[in-house]
Protein backbone atom coordinates (compact mmCIF):
# COMPACT_ATOMS: atom_id res chain seq x y z
CA UNK A 1 0.00 0.00 0.00
CA UNK A 2 1.18 3.48 -0.80
CA UNK A 3 2.42 5.18 1.89
CA UNK A 4 -0.23 7.96 3.46
CA UNK A 5 1.98 11.28 4.30
CA UNK A 6 0.94 13.75 6.67
CA UNK A 7 1.17 17.28 5.22
CA UNK A 8 3.30 19.89 7.35
CA UNK A 9 3.58 23.02 5.60
CA UNK A 10 1.34 24.20 2.63
CA UNK A 11 4.37 25.00 -0.01
CA UNK A 12 6.51 22.90 1.34
CA UNK A 13 7.20 18.54 0.35
CA UNK A 14 5.87 16.59 3.29
CA UNK A 15 7.85 16.37 6.97
CA UNK A 16 7.27 12.98 7.49
CA UNK A 17 6.01 9.64 6.07
CA UNK A 18 3.29 7.75 7.96
CA UNK A 19 3.77 4.24 6.73
CA UNK A 20 1.00 1.35 7.26
CA UNK A 21 1.58 -2.27 7.07
CA UNK A 22 4.22 -2.31 8.39
CA UNK A 23 4.33 -4.79 11.72
CA UNK A 24 6.76 -5.40 14.27
CA UNK A 25 5.59 -8.79 15.01
CA UNK A 26 2.85 -8.18 17.26
CA UNK A 27 0.06 -6.75 15.10
CA UNK A 28 0.80 -3.32 15.46
CA UNK A 29 2.85 -0.53 13.68
CA UNK A 30 6.26 0.72 14.46
CA UNK A 31 7.26 4.46 13.19
CA UNK A 32 9.45 4.10 9.69
CA UNK A 33 10.56 1.25 8.25
CA UNK A 34 12.47 -1.91 9.40
CA UNK A 35 16.28 -1.69 7.91
CA UNK A 36 17.98 -4.41 10.10
CA UNK A 37 17.76 -6.39 13.49
CA UNK A 38 15.74 -4.52 15.73
CA UNK A 39 16.33 -0.94 13.84
CA UNK A 40 13.90 1.40 12.31
CA UNK A 41 14.51 3.91 10.02
CA UNK A 42 12.32 7.42 9.14
CA UNK A 43 13.40 9.81 6.82
CA UNK A 44 12.33 13.42 7.18
CA UNK A 45 12.58 16.81 5.94
CA UNK A 46 11.61 18.38 9.45
CA UNK A 47 13.25 18.66 13.05
CA UNK A 48 13.55 15.15 14.67
CA UNK A 49 11.24 16.80 17.45
CA UNK A 50 8.62 17.51 15.14
CA UNK A 51 8.59 14.38 12.95
CA UNK A 52 8.43 12.53 16.16
CA UNK A 53 5.44 15.04 17.58
CA UNK A 54 3.51 14.22 13.82
CA UNK A 55 3.77 10.57 14.02
CA UNK A 56 3.02 10.60 17.38
CA UNK A 57 -0.24 12.58 17.01
CA UNK A 58 -1.56 10.72 13.89
CA UNK A 59 -0.76 7.37 15.41
CA UNK A 60 -2.83 8.71 18.92
CA UNK A 61 0.47 7.34 20.71
CA UNK A 62 0.29 5.52 23.85
CA UNK A 63 3.38 5.39 24.79
CA UNK A 64 5.37 5.43 28.10
CA UNK A 65 8.77 7.92 28.59
CA UNK A 66 11.88 6.90 30.97
CA UNK A 67 13.56 10.03 30.95
CA UNK A 68 16.94 10.50 33.18
CA UNK A 69 17.44 13.40 35.91
CA UNK A 70 20.92 12.73 37.35
CA UNK A 71 22.30 9.34 36.43
CA UNK A 72 21.64 7.31 33.50
CA UNK A 73 19.27 4.65 34.17
CA UNK A 74 16.55 4.36 31.53
CA UNK A 75 18.89 2.51 28.73
CA UNK A 76 19.58 0.29 31.54
CA UNK A 77 16.52 -0.76 32.87
CA UNK A 78 15.34 -1.32 28.87
CA UNK A 79 17.60 -4.04 28.29
CA UNK A 80 16.40 -5.30 31.75
CA UNK A 81 12.86 -5.17 30.80
CA UNK A 82 13.57 -8.45 28.55
CA UNK A 83 13.47 -10.69 31.20
CA UNK A 84 10.10 -9.98 32.08
CA UNK A 85 8.31 -10.16 28.64
CA UNK A 86 9.35 -6.82 26.84
CA UNK A 87 10.82 -7.17 23.21
CA UNK A 88 14.19 -6.45 22.64
CA UNK A 89 16.06 -3.24 22.65
CA UNK A 90 14.66 -1.75 19.24
CA UNK A 91 16.53 1.40 17.38
CA UNK A 92 14.37 4.63 16.08
CA UNK A 93 17.06 6.09 13.70
CA UNK A 94 15.42 9.63 12.12
CA UNK A 95 17.00 11.13 9.03
CA UNK A 96 17.46 13.94 7.18
CA UNK A 97 15.69 13.45 3.19
CA UNK A 98 17.82 13.71 0.61
CA UNK A 99 21.30 13.63 2.66
CA UNK A 100 20.61 10.68 4.84
CA UNK A 101 22.13 12.68 7.88
CA UNK A 102 21.33 11.27 11.23
CA UNK A 103 19.37 13.72 13.17
CA UNK A 104 18.17 11.58 16.25
CA UNK A 105 18.70 8.05 17.63
CA UNK A 106 16.27 6.75 19.63
CA UNK A 107 15.84 3.52 21.94
CA UNK A 108 12.76 1.17 22.73
CA UNK A 109 11.13 -1.38 24.18
CA UNK A 110 7.51 -2.88 23.79
CA UNK A 111 4.97 -5.35 25.72
CA UNK A 112 2.21 -6.63 25.35
CA UNK A 113 -0.63 -5.18 28.03
CA UNK A 114 -3.92 -6.40 28.85
CA UNK A 115 -6.49 -6.39 25.96
CA UNK A 116 -3.55 -7.14 23.47
CA UNK A 117 -2.66 -3.60 23.38
CA UNK A 118 1.10 -3.22 22.22
CA UNK A 119 3.03 -0.22 24.34
CA UNK A 120 5.85 0.88 23.70
CA UNK A 121 8.47 2.35 26.44
CA UNK A 122 10.90 5.01 25.47
CA UNK A 123 14.35 6.12 27.03
CA UNK A 124 14.07 10.00 26.43
CA UNK A 125 18.33 9.44 26.70
CA UNK A 126 18.52 10.37 22.85
CA UNK A 127 21.42 10.37 20.82
CA UNK A 128 21.55 13.78 18.82
CA UNK A 129 22.94 16.88 19.43
CA UNK A 130 22.31 18.99 22.57
CA UNK A 131 19.60 20.84 21.59
CA UNK A 132 17.74 18.28 19.45
CA UNK A 133 17.91 16.19 22.39
CA UNK A 134 16.43 18.23 24.62
CA UNK A 135 13.77 18.66 21.40
CA UNK A 136 12.98 15.00 21.47
CA UNK A 137 12.83 14.46 25.19
CA UNK A 138 10.46 17.21 25.49
CA UNK A 139 8.17 15.13 22.97
CA UNK A 140 8.48 12.02 24.73
CA UNK A 141 7.58 13.41 27.45
CA UNK A 142 4.54 15.78 26.58
CA UNK A 143 2.58 13.13 24.68
CA UNK A 144 2.97 9.76 26.46
CA UNK A 145 0.17 8.21 27.97
CA UNK A 146 2.76 7.72 31.61
CA UNK A 147 6.08 9.36 32.14
CA UNK A 148 8.23 7.83 34.63
CA UNK A 149 11.10 10.78 35.91
CA UNK A 150 14.38 8.09 37.15
CA UNK A 151 15.30 10.52 39.42
CA UNK A 152 19.07 9.72 40.41
CA UNK A 153 21.47 10.64 43.44
CA UNK A 154 22.62 14.04 43.41
CA UNK A 155 24.29 15.68 46.19
CA UNK A 156 23.05 18.84 47.96
CA UNK A 157 20.16 19.94 46.76
CA UNK A 158 20.42 19.59 43.51
CA UNK A 159 18.10 16.66 43.10
CA UNK A 160 14.83 18.63 44.26
CA UNK A 161 16.64 21.20 42.14
CA UNK A 162 16.65 19.11 38.89
CA UNK A 163 13.07 17.76 39.63
CA UNK A 164 11.46 20.82 40.48
CA UNK A 165 13.08 22.28 36.93
CA UNK A 166 11.49 19.27 35.34
CA UNK A 167 7.76 19.79 36.80
CA UNK A 168 7.51 22.81 35.53
CA UNK A 169 6.87 21.51 32.07
CA UNK A 170 3.98 19.72 32.94
CA UNK A 171 2.38 23.85 32.76
CA UNK A 172 3.14 23.77 29.39
CA UNK A 173 0.12 23.59 26.51
CA UNK A 174 1.52 21.40 24.27
CA UNK A 175 1.85 18.74 27.28
CA UNK A 176 -1.33 16.32 27.46
CA UNK A 177 0.32 13.58 29.47
CA UNK A 178 -1.85 12.50 31.97
CA UNK A 179 0.29 10.25 34.52
CA UNK A 180 3.67 11.23 36.04
CA UNK A 181 5.73 8.87 38.55
CA UNK A 182 8.97 9.82 39.70
CA UNK A 183 11.13 6.65 40.59
CA UNK A 184 13.93 7.83 42.70
CA UNK A 185 17.29 5.76 43.02
CA UNK A 186 18.75 6.66 46.62
CA UNK A 187 17.89 7.91 49.74
CA UNK A 188 18.24 11.62 48.85
CA UNK A 189 16.56 11.21 45.76
CA UNK A 190 13.35 9.90 47.72
CA UNK A 191 13.35 12.59 50.02
CA UNK A 192 13.02 15.49 47.20
CA UNK A 193 10.77 13.24 45.16
CA UNK A 194 7.93 12.90 48.17
CA UNK A 195 8.72 17.08 49.03
CA UNK A 196 8.83 17.85 45.47
CA UNK A 197 5.18 15.85 44.33
CA UNK A 198 3.30 17.33 47.48
CA UNK A 199 4.46 21.18 46.58
CA UNK A 200 4.45 21.56 43.00
CA UNK A 201 0.74 22.59 42.32
CA UNK A 202 -0.65 20.54 39.01
CA UNK A 203 -2.60 20.70 36.18
CA UNK A 204 -6.15 20.02 36.21
CA UNK A 205 -6.16 16.16 35.74
CA UNK A 206 -2.86 15.46 35.92
CA UNK A 207 -1.69 12.23 38.53
CA UNK A 208 1.74 12.85 39.70
CA UNK A 209 2.97 10.35 42.32
CA UNK A 210 6.12 9.61 43.82
CA UNK A 211 7.33 5.85 44.00
CA UNK A 212 9.39 3.99 46.59
CA UNK A 213 13.08 3.51 45.87
CA UNK A 214 13.49 0.34 43.51
CA UNK A 215 15.58 -2.32 45.49
CA UNK A 216 16.66 -4.40 42.29
CA UNK A 217 15.43 -3.78 38.54
CA UNK A 218 12.44 -6.15 38.85
CA UNK A 219 10.73 -3.75 41.73
CA UNK A 220 11.32 -0.72 39.19
CA UNK A 221 9.44 -2.88 36.79
CA UNK A 222 6.54 -3.72 38.56
CA UNK A 223 6.31 0.11 40.09
CA UNK A 224 6.11 1.14 36.00
CA UNK A 225 4.17 -1.87 35.13
CA UNK A 226 1.93 -1.06 38.15
CA UNK A 227 1.11 2.55 38.10
CA UNK A 228 0.41 2.05 34.04
CA UNK A 229 -1.83 -0.97 34.67
CA UNK A 230 -3.82 1.41 36.79
CA UNK A 231 -4.09 4.47 35.25
CA UNK A 232 -3.33 3.55 31.50
CA UNK A 233 -6.96 4.27 30.50
CA UNK A 234 -7.33 7.81 32.33
CA UNK A 235 -7.81 10.60 29.46
CA UNK A 236 -5.19 12.82 28.05
CA UNK A 237 -4.97 16.21 29.20
CA UNK A 238 -7.18 18.96 27.21
CA UNK A 239 -4.80 22.41 26.14
CA UNK A 240 -5.35 24.44 29.10
CA UNK A 241 -7.22 27.79 28.01
CA UNK A 242 -5.14 30.42 28.79
CA UNK A 243 -6.49 32.23 32.08
CA UNK A 244 -5.90 28.57 33.26
CA UNK A 245 -2.40 27.95 32.44
CA UNK A 246 -1.65 31.66 33.20
CA UNK A 247 0.14 32.00 29.52
CA UNK A 248 2.81 34.79 29.77
CA UNK A 249 0.87 37.74 27.22
CA UNK A 250 2.89 37.83 23.47
CA UNK A 251 5.70 40.05 24.14
CA UNK A 252 5.29 41.65 21.03
CA UNK A 253 1.94 43.09 21.06
CA UNK A 254 2.76 45.92 22.84
CA UNK A 255 5.53 46.89 21.15
CA UNK A 256 5.74 49.86 18.79
CA UNK A 257 6.60 49.40 14.85
CA UNK A 258 10.22 49.40 14.05
CA UNK A 259 10.85 52.74 12.85
CA UNK A 260 10.37 53.17 8.90
CA UNK A 261 8.96 49.80 8.71
CA UNK A 262 5.68 51.14 7.63
CA UNK A 263 3.87 48.31 9.16
CA UNK A 264 0.60 49.67 10.85
CA UNK A 265 -0.91 47.51 13.63
CA UNK A 266 -3.97 45.50 12.62
CA UNK A 267 -6.35 46.27 16.11
CA UNK A 268 -5.03 48.21 18.68
CA UNK A 269 -3.48 45.81 21.59
CA UNK A 270 -4.78 44.97 24.76
CA UNK A 271 -2.75 47.82 27.51
CA UNK A 272 -0.63 45.75 30.15
CA UNK A 273 -0.66 47.11 33.49
CA UNK A 274 1.45 50.23 33.77
CA UNK A 275 4.34 50.60 35.53
CA UNK A 276 4.68 53.78 37.37
CA UNK A 277 7.80 55.27 37.05
CA UNK A 278 9.30 56.28 40.42
CA UNK A 279 11.45 59.89 40.93
CA UNK A 280 14.75 59.01 41.71
CA UNK A 281 18.07 61.65 42.22
CA UNK A 282 19.05 62.16 38.92
CA UNK A 283 22.37 60.29 38.51
CA UNK A 284 23.75 59.33 35.44
CA UNK A 285 22.49 55.25 33.98
CA UNK A 286 19.35 55.40 36.53
CA UNK A 287 17.24 55.67 33.68
CA UNK A 288 14.85 52.98 33.18
CA UNK A 289 15.40 51.57 29.34
CA UNK A 290 12.65 51.15 27.36
CA UNK A 291 12.93 46.80 27.74
CA UNK A 292 13.50 47.21 31.42
CA UNK A 293 10.09 49.21 31.16
CA UNK A 294 8.11 46.72 29.13
CA UNK A 295 9.73 43.70 31.46
CA UNK A 296 8.37 45.58 34.61
CA UNK A 297 5.21 45.79 32.38
CA UNK A 298 4.84 41.68 31.43
CA UNK A 299 5.74 41.11 35.11
CA UNK A 300 2.86 43.18 36.54
CA UNK A 301 1.01 40.99 34.39
CA UNK A 302 1.60 38.08 36.26
CA UNK A 303 -1.27 35.85 37.90
CA UNK A 304 -1.33 36.43 41.38
CA UNK A 305 0.82 39.47 41.07
CA UNK A 306 0.52 41.62 44.12
CA UNK A 307 3.85 44.75 43.63
CA UNK A 308 7.24 44.62 41.78
CA UNK A 309 9.91 47.08 41.64
CA UNK A 310 13.21 47.01 40.13
CA UNK A 311 15.69 48.83 42.00
CA UNK A 312 19.30 49.06 42.73
CA UNK A 313 21.08 46.51 44.93
CA UNK A 314 24.06 48.82 46.41
CA UNK A 315 22.19 51.66 46.95
CA UNK A 316 18.39 50.36 48.01
CA UNK A 317 16.70 52.52 45.52
CA UNK A 318 13.90 51.67 43.22
CA UNK A 319 14.09 52.59 39.82
CA UNK A 320 10.25 51.63 38.83
CA UNK A 321 7.31 50.02 40.64
CA UNK A 322 4.23 48.49 39.51
CA UNK A 323 1.17 46.99 41.62
CA UNK A 324 -0.22 48.13 44.89
CA UNK A 325 1.21 47.25 48.38
CA UNK A 326 4.21 47.31 49.34
CA UNK A 327 5.53 50.58 48.29
CA UNK A 328 8.43 50.75 46.12
CA UNK A 329 10.56 52.51 48.66
CA UNK A 330 9.89 49.28 51.06
CA UNK A 331 10.50 46.56 48.47
CA UNK A 332 13.95 48.14 47.21
CA UNK A 333 15.14 48.92 50.59
CA UNK A 334 14.29 45.16 52.04
CA UNK A 335 14.88 43.50 49.14
CA UNK A 336 18.75 45.07 48.76
CA UNK A 337 18.57 43.86 52.79
CA UNK A 338 17.39 40.24 51.71
CA UNK A 339 20.80 40.32 49.48
CA UNK A 340 23.13 41.82 52.09
CA UNK A 341 21.90 39.27 54.49
CA UNK A 342 22.52 36.62 52.06
CA UNK A 343 25.83 37.40 50.90
CA UNK A 344 27.37 37.79 54.56
CA UNK A 345 25.67 34.06 55.04
CA UNK A 346 27.19 32.80 52.12
CA UNK A 347 30.82 33.89 52.96
CA UNK A 348 30.51 32.20 56.34
CA UNK A 349 29.37 29.00 54.58
CA UNK A 350 32.50 29.89 51.99
CA UNK A 351 29.88 29.39 49.19
CA UNK A 352 31.85 32.04 46.55
CA UNK A 353 29.08 32.10 44.00
CA UNK A 354 26.95 34.90 43.44
CA UNK A 355 23.01 34.47 44.40
CA UNK A 356 20.70 33.56 41.79
CA UNK A 357 17.48 33.90 42.97
CA UNK A 358 15.72 33.99 46.37
CA UNK A 359 11.98 32.77 46.74
CA UNK A 360 10.41 32.69 50.28
CA UNK A 361 6.98 31.88 51.06
CA UNK A 362 4.34 32.51 53.89
CA UNK A 363 0.96 31.90 54.31
CA UNK A 364 -0.84 34.14 51.98
CA UNK A 365 2.23 35.37 49.69
CA UNK A 366 5.35 34.23 47.89
CA UNK A 367 8.23 36.54 47.22
CA UNK A 368 11.04 36.59 44.60
CA UNK A 369 13.76 38.21 45.02
CA UNK A 370 16.67 38.14 41.54
CA UNK A 371 19.54 39.96 40.07
CA UNK A 372 17.99 40.99 36.31
CA UNK A 373 19.63 39.22 33.96
CA UNK A 374 22.63 40.78 31.79
CA UNK A 375 22.97 43.96 34.71
CA UNK A 376 23.65 42.52 38.32
CA UNK A 377 23.31 46.02 40.01
CA UNK A 378 19.46 45.83 39.92
CA UNK A 379 17.15 43.35 40.75
CA UNK A 380 13.57 42.26 40.71
CA UNK A 381 11.75 42.00 44.01
CA UNK A 382 7.66 40.60 43.65
CA UNK A 383 5.09 39.73 46.04
CA UNK A 384 2.75 37.36 44.97
CA UNK A 385 -0.64 35.86 46.70
CA UNK A 386 -0.27 32.58 47.21
CA UNK A 387 -4.01 31.34 46.48
CA UNK A 388 -3.15 32.43 42.92
CA UNK A 389 -0.21 31.39 41.49
CA UNK A 390 2.83 28.77 42.90
CA UNK A 391 6.48 28.89 43.04
CA UNK A 392 6.68 26.67 40.27
CA UNK A 393 4.62 29.04 37.82
CA UNK A 394 6.47 32.03 38.92
CA UNK A 395 9.69 30.52 37.96
CA UNK A 396 8.50 29.31 34.83
CA UNK A 397 7.08 32.67 33.87
CA UNK A 398 9.72 34.37 35.21
CA UNK A 399 12.28 32.49 33.45
CA UNK A 400 10.56 32.87 29.91
CA UNK A 401 10.96 36.59 30.76
CA UNK A 402 14.44 36.83 31.61
CA UNK A 403 14.91 35.06 27.83
CA UNK A 404 13.29 37.97 26.26
CA UNK A 405 14.82 40.29 28.24
CA UNK A 406 18.10 38.92 27.07
CA UNK A 407 16.94 39.13 23.18
CA UNK A 408 16.69 42.98 23.77
CA UNK A 409 19.43 45.18 22.41
CA UNK A 410 21.55 46.47 25.10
Amino acid sequence: MAPEWAPTRPLEGPATAIMHGEADGTGSHDIGRPVGDNVWELFVSCDAAEALRLQFSHRASRHIALHDLGDIHSRQLLRQFGAWGCSPVQRLVIRQQGYGTTLASIEYVSFLAEGGETVRIYSTAVDSTPAAQQAVARVLLEMSQASIVLLGEMGGQHCANALRSTLQYVHAAGWTCPNLLVLPFGAQAAAAAAAQCNQVVQRPGLLLRAAPTPARPADAWNYILGFWQKNHMRGRLAAPARAERNELPPLTLDLPPAPGSGTLPVSAPMPLPAATALSTAPAPGTGLSAALSTYLRLVSGLAGLQACCIFDIDQGTALAHAGSTPSATQLAQQGAALFRAQHLARLAMSLAEPTQEMLLSSERHHQVVRPLPGDRRLALHCVFERSKTNQSLIRFQLQKLDAWLKRQPA
